[in-house]
């Protein structure tokens, strides 16, 4: 029972540390969204029940949620994009399997994912949807990539068990299936020869099924990252690194943040 109460002590400690962020991400934007949803439902903005995710951005007052929480969610989510960089940059050079370059270009499309999903926030589809389509682009393509190389990356580096990486590499691998169905539904050629037909029904709800798939399972891939960032804290090092990694001192699960 003792040892019960320890583990269980520890576990809360980590939730109020970098673990929780992963987690408060992913419930801050669900959330979000489907408040949006809700609010363009009820408000009757939209036709059916089947709502691309950029219709919630067109009028108010689901807007003004939409905004705000793409807005925040883009700062966390270039925030943990950088902490996994310092984490993989700490467990590579442990494990000596340090690729520097490769680990900045992941932590730059991280980034430009985030940048795409500003745009997206700041730039509704109405009435700006070339501006719109562009940043909806580069923040699902780029984080498509980001989370395929990364979930390849972590096996090696990862605290996290096995299955939990293959876990991490099904959603990766769901993301790029439903994203490459989105855009083949939503190609002009393929929609101008459905006119007319149920065939153009049918791309349009898949479209939207497979956009919400790609965002939920963007969401939940990170929460695969939840053991690593248990392993972190902050403290500025010499170094200049805000990120440390956090190191078991006793049997009795004391940890100190270590730099590293």
């Amino acid at each position: 029972m003792q040892q019960l109460a320890v583990d269980l002590n520890l576990g809360v400690m980590e939730l109020e540390g970098l673990a929780i962020l992963p987690i408060f991400w992913v419930f801050w934007t669900l959330v979000g969204l489907f408040l949006a949803y809700f609010l363009t439902i009820n408000q009757g903005h939209a036709s059916t029940l089947l709502v691309y995710i950029s219709e919630m951005g067109n009028f108010y007052p689901e807007a003004i949620v939409f905004a705000a929480v793409l807005t925040v969610s883009a700062i966390l989510g270039a925030v943990t994009t950088y902490i996994l960089y310092r984490f993989m940059t700490i467990q590579a050079a442990n494990k000596e399997v340090h690729h520097p370059l490769l680990q900045k270009i992941l932590l730059a499309i991280g980034w430009m994912s985030s940048i795409g999903t500003l745009v997206v926030a700041a730039f509704p589809w109405e009435p700006h949807p070339y501006i719109h389509r562009s940043g909806a682009a580069v923040a699902f393509g780029f984080g498509v990539l980001y989370n395929i190389f990364q979930s390849i990356y972590l096996y090696k580096i990862s605290f996290s068990s096995r299955y939990t990486c293959h876990i991490r590499m099904v959603l990766s691998a769901l993301m790029a299936m439903t994203l490459l169905i989105f855009l083949v539904c939503k190609i002009p050629l393929l929609m101008d020869l459905c006119q007319g037909s149920y065939c153009a029904e049918i791309c349009d709800v898949s479209a939207v099924v497979a956009e919400w798939i790609t965002m939920v399972g963007f969401m939940m891939h990170y929460l695969t990252c939840y053991t690593d960032f248990q392993h972190l804290c902050i403290q500025e090092c010499r170094k200049g690194h805000m990120i440390s990694m956090r190191e078991k001192i006793s049997e009795e699960q004391t940890y100190i943040c270590c730099c590293c």
